[in-house]
């Protein structure tokens, strides 16, 4: 069975959205040997939900240098969010729309989470309403109706929630995270922002080791 690479990211974190095109280039990458698990960890939740005004009034005066170190550049409908101060920072309900999305197609979730990024971090879109998801997922093939069913059920929540825990168990408490499972074996690969050459370098040799074992 091939290794598990487990992208552990949230919708709200700016830095996620910088490391998009570096995790799309890994799983381009190694496609013939990972597989690739994408699980939305929680970074605003309970009582960190919280308006940018009351809880993230920083937030604006730190984009200058994720655009510096990952590229990207978030858009100016996203810092006029930031600015105003009233959108409400909560991570659940894109999580949950995210591990919908993880279940009705996964082929389509990594392009769907950087979809959903953007939809934030570029047209400063509310991503606590359930207008903007539809909007997304109208340019995917899922079903709306069985997504929006799925979005409002109980059984979500729950998932969503045992998802937010399985990140903090497992040490994914900063985003993003990539955990490598082997088998039954979890470990971090690696916690924060790092370039496409460091972890391909590193995910190279780990490979090749892991299969001379294997041999």
């Amino acid at each position: 069975m091939k290794p598990t690479l487990i992208y552990a990211f949230d919708p709200l974190c700016g830095w996620c959205f910088g490391f998009h095109p570096v995790i799309k280039q890994l799983t381009d990458r190694f496609s013939d040997q990972l597989n690739l698990k994408i699980i939305p960890g929680g970074l605003a939740t309970k009582e960190n939900v919280k308006t940018v005004e009351e809880g993230y009034p920083n937030l604006l005066s730190l984009l200058p240098q994720a655009e510096k170190t990952t590229g990207i550049t978030y858009g100016k409908n996203f810092k006029l969010l930031l600015e105003e101060g009233s959108y409400l920072m909560n991570s659940e309900p894109s999580c949950r729309i995210q591990n919908v999305v993880n279940e009705l197609n996964p082929d389509i979730a990594l392009e769907f989470a950087g979809r959903l990024q953007e939809a934030i971090f570029i047209h400063g879109k509310n991503l606590n309403e359930w207008d903007t998801f539809e909007e997304i997922l109208s340019e995917f093939p899922v079903n709306l109706k069985d997504a929006k069913t799925l979005y409002q059920s109980e059984n979500m929540k729950e998932i969503t929630e045992q998802n937010f825990e399985w990140c903090a168990k497992h040490g994914a408490t900063a985003f993003p995270t990539l955990l490598l499972q082997i088998g039954d074996e979890i470990g971090i690969l690696s916690r924060g922002y790092r370039p496409f050459d460091t972890l391909e370098s590193h995910l190279h040799h780990l490979l090749n080791n892991i299969q001379k074992l294997q041999n």
